[in-house]
């Protein structure tokens, strides 16, 4: 025997308790510090990257110039190389000065912040893991 009222009592609860955890998720993405928490790993990672990307290109070009040197190639070729080395290599303070900044602000947000973890755990870790991952990439900065 099938009682239609059972049926119907069983999808609303269903459909209540799916709108109340879409409320509680609702609530927690609501929580302004979590935007700013999303923003400063964006922005402090964007850096960390292109840090990486200059560094890795300053390199190349320094193992192209040595390359050209050993192959002989014409000193004006030479001389528009080390143009190209010092190009990349003047990125790389103001790419610094930047990370450092960012760095600084995002670990004074994170200290201050404590109880965000509460809210998102996962992001939350994942930022004092960028953080540590920051700190030691700039150590190596020279």
């Amino acid at each position: 025997m099938f009682m239609p009222e059972i049926a119907t009592i069983s999808s609303d609860l269903a459909a209540t308790l799916k709108h109340a955890d879409c409320l509680t998720n609702l609530r927690c993405s609501l929580d302004p510090r979590l935007d700013q928490l999303i923003v400063y790993s964006s922005v402090l990672e964007h850096l960390l990257q292109q840090k990486l990307h200059y560094e890795k290109e300053h390199d190349t070009e320094l193992r192209r110039l040595e390359r050209f040197r050993c192959d002989g190639v014409k000193e004006y070729r030479i001389k528009v190389q080390l143009r190209v080395i010092n190009k990349v290599q003047s990125m790389l303070p103001n790419i610094v000065f930047k990370m450092r900044n960012e760095y600084d602000k995002f670990e004074r947000f994170l200290l201050q912040e404590v109880s965000i973890k509460d809210v998102d755990t996962e992001l939350y870790n994942r930022g004092w893991q960028l953080l540590n991952t920051c700190r030691n990439n700039l150590r190596l900065t020279h």
